[in-house]
């Protein structure tokens, strides 16, 4: 089987690109990188114009943003907690975690965290303009097969205390 070999982009919908781009390109500093721009959705052949941007991170990831026209309904409606769906991006220290969340801050952004996961990724987490849930983590150590024997196990005894789960 061929496994993928890392994330190329994930897409969200905007209804406001010109925020959607300020916020990507001038609060976390990401780069607009790439559009696509047509008339019609290749992967259904649906008729219905739209704008797709593509925000790059440093490992040339990116997030990814339609604005469909004709779109006007927030699409958030969901039963779901609004922090279970959530996009989380990686910096390189928690100097660079402290400074992104004091930027966050003083751009009038409402912050949660620091928080502290199992003593390996230390979280900030915040809305972006579309309601989009984002996490920028710092990860202190790297996993090994000690983390993975242990969710393993937490899988299979979550599966048995949770049989509905099974598919």
């Amino acid at each position: 089987m061929t496994r993928p070999k890392g994330l190329n982009h994930v897409a969200y919908v905007t209804l406001n690109t010109g925020e959607t781009k300020r916020f990507y390109t001038e609060v976390l500093g990401m780069k607009l990188v790439g559009h696509a721009q047509e008339d019609t959705v290749g992967s259904t052949g649906e008729s219905m114009k739209f704008l797709h941007t593509f925000f790059e991170m440093d490992d040339g990831s990116c997030i990814a943003f339609f604005e469909i026209e004709g779109l006007d309904k927030d699409h958030h409606d969901t039963p779901l907690p609004r922090w279970a769906a959530h996009f989380a991006m990686s910096v390189e220290s928690m100097e660079e975690l402290e400074a992104a969340h004091k930027r966050l801050l003083d751009e009038g952004i409402e912050v949660r965290g620091v928080i502290d996961h199992e003593g390996t990724w230390n979280s900030i987490y915040f809305f972006d303009p579309n309601g989009v849930r984002l996490e920028l983590t710092y990860q202190s150590r790297e996993l090994d097969e000690n983390d993975a024997k242990s969710a393993r196990a937490a899988v299979d005894e979550w599966v048995k205390e949770h049989p509905k789960t099974r598919r």
